[in-house]
């Protein structure tokens, strides 16, 4: 719990912004982690296969790419 804790704290600190620092973890689940999405092995690759038309798809692009800003080195 402490480690759920502690990830979900950085997520929004180094991520999301301060817009998602008062919110509690209830909130991110729903909102980010709970989307209904198909995952799909494809090329080696996991896919993320989501509605275009879902509220969440513009958060999940813009919470990717900050998480590949956070990444040492080239990213792919």
């Amino acid at each position: 719990m402490i480690l759920a804790l502690n990830l979900d704290s950085a997520l929004k600190q180094l991520v999301l912004g301060a817009a998602w620092i008062g919110r509690r973890m209830k909130a991110t689940r729903f909102l980010l982690i709970e989307v209904p999405a198909r995952l799909v092995s494809r090329a080696r690759q996991l896919v993320l296969r989501i509605s275009g038309e879902h509220p969440a798809l513009a958060l999940l692009v813009d919470v990717r790419r900050a998480i590949l800003a956070l990444a040492p080195g080239p990213a792919s």
